[in-house]
């Protein structure tokens, strides 16, 4: 412990300083006073009680807190940064401009937390765009969405690599209670919604009135989801359908369940129409670019998305591409990772200027897909290009491993791993699974990537 310094306020609360306060009497009787201890500051937070994924992640959370610190209660600050402490560890992100996560930390703590201010202001105080901004705070706004905890459900440090929709389906689930219980009350202000909220969030909505055949379904779809079971899983989803023939979830599911991608595309299309008839033409034109957003649009979102995975593998490429633009016009923030499947169906439809224009959409993105999908742009649009080398360096720094599975040095497994970290091992093997036939058609290129060395 330390001591009491002369200099510091005195122990007994005068606000005088020790020295001129009670030291004097402590020195008459032989007592040694000890300092009380301070808790950590949140600098020291970020430093030495936080792990970091790397050091970008740690000056991010410093120039956050640098810049909201005394603006805004401790509190809440500290609350975003462990926020950020597990985005970053989770999605591990990159960024090329230092204030581009800051400024979106800052706006999801004052929505939050209802401190005033717009986004056209906190883009002008961190010098970044608006649309930059904000492409960052709804990634926040997705992962704190995805990573509400429900009852003794652990949340995950991986990238998911399989595409497993079982966890955000529960969240879901859990939303749509919440609007339920909602929806069965009247409100006169935000107070009486909060107060409610934490009197209710473990409670389900009631069942005064007889409930619908699309509740009826809407359950059933819920349980199907998180059924191991191939049989069982398909019986919930054809049950699911016979109480409500719109619901575009049961297609999904059934398509999930196929046996062959011509079976799926049929399901995943029917799944897409139904959704397409029950959100209406309106709809669409009013929403575009919001979608995924709102729940009720996500059925149909991962109908298309499934559709046209299932025309690729169908070998009809220019449809999929139809329907992966699509998507991202509906949700440019892409949630649900289109942008990769995108790029390589334009690298392999030869359609080098759109595939161009994509990357520059997504310049930030600094995953192995697109650092490795870079070069094979480059090298399709201008050659052996100077610029082709250091695209080359930049894609084998961030992910090594990628070179030995493409160049057939180190075998590729079977199937998908279950998770991936960003650099890591299992990033090439998802990367060279879905992309090397791209390279394998130009030996030439695949001699200029660098062997690892070990």
């Amino acid at each position: 412990m330390k001591k009491l310094g002369r200099n510091d306020p005195c122990h007994c609360g005068s606000g005088l300083k020790y020295k001129k306060c009670c030291l004097s009497k402590d020195d008459a009787v032989n007592v040694t006073r000890l300092a009380a201890p301070q808790p950590p500051s949140l600098a020291d937070i970020i430093d030495r009680e936080l792990k970091w994924p790397n050091e970008l992640h740690r000056l991010i959370a410093h120039h956050f807190l640098q810049n909201t610190a005394g603006l805004y209660e401790a509190e809440h600050i500290a609350e975003l940064i462990l926020t950020w402490n597990k985005f970053a560890h989770e999605e591990l992100p990159v960024s090329k401009k230092l204030g581009a996560y800051p400024s979106a930390l800052e706006y999801v703590l004052c929505q939050m937390f209802e401190y005033d201010t717009t986004q056209s202001e906190l883009a002008e105080k961190y010098k970044v765009s608006v649309a930059t901004l904000s492409q960052r705070a709804n990634q926040l706004f997705d992962f704190l969405e995805d990573h509400a905890e429900l009852p003794g459900e652990p949340s995950a440090l991986q990238h998911s690599a399989s595409g497993s929709p079982n966890s955000r389906m529960k969240m879901e689930q859990e939303m749509a209670r919440l609007h339920a219980l909602l929806d069965q009350q009247n409100f006169d202000s935000i107070e009486e919604i909060n107060t409610f909220l934490e009197q209710n969030m473990n409670s389900k909505p009631s069942r005064s009135k007889k409930v619908s055949k699309q509740e009826q379904a809407s359950e059933l779809l819920y349980q199907a989801w998180e059924e191991p079971n191939l049989q069982r899983r398909m019986k919930l989803a054809q049950d699911a359908l016979l109480l409500d023939p719109s619901s575009g979830d049961a297609y999904n599911i059934l398509a999930e369940c196929s046996s062959s991608s011509k079976e799926m595309a049929y399901f995943y299309k029917q799944g897409m129409m139904v959704e397409e008839k029950r959100l209406g033409e309106a709809f669409f034109k009013e929403n575009k670019g919001h979608f995924w957003g709102y729940l009720p649009t996500r059925p149909y979102m991962r109908a298309k998305k499934g559709y046209a995975e299932a025309c690729a593998m169908l070998d009809k490429m220019p449809e999929a591409i139809k329907h992966y633009r699509e998507l991202l016009e509906l949700n440019p923030n892409d949630n649900q990772g289109v942008r990769d499947l995108l790029l390589p169906a334009y690298i392999e439809t030869l359609e080098w200027k759109a595939a161009e224009q994509l990357i520059r959409q997504f310049d930030e993105d600094g995953s192995a897909s697109f650092n490795y999908s870079r070069v094979l742009v480059e090298y399709g649009l201008r050659g052996k290009s100077s610029k082709l080398t250091s695209l080359i360096k930049k894609a084998t720094a961030h992910n090594p491993f990628v070179p030995a599975y493409l160049q057939g040095k180190k075998q590729l497994p079977r199937k998908m791993p279950d998770y991936m970290g960003f650099g890591d091992d299992r990033e090439a093997i998802v990367y060279a699974l879905m992309n090397r036939h791209l390279w394998l058609t130009r030996p030439e290129l695949l001699q200029l990537l660098p062997e690892r060395r070990k």
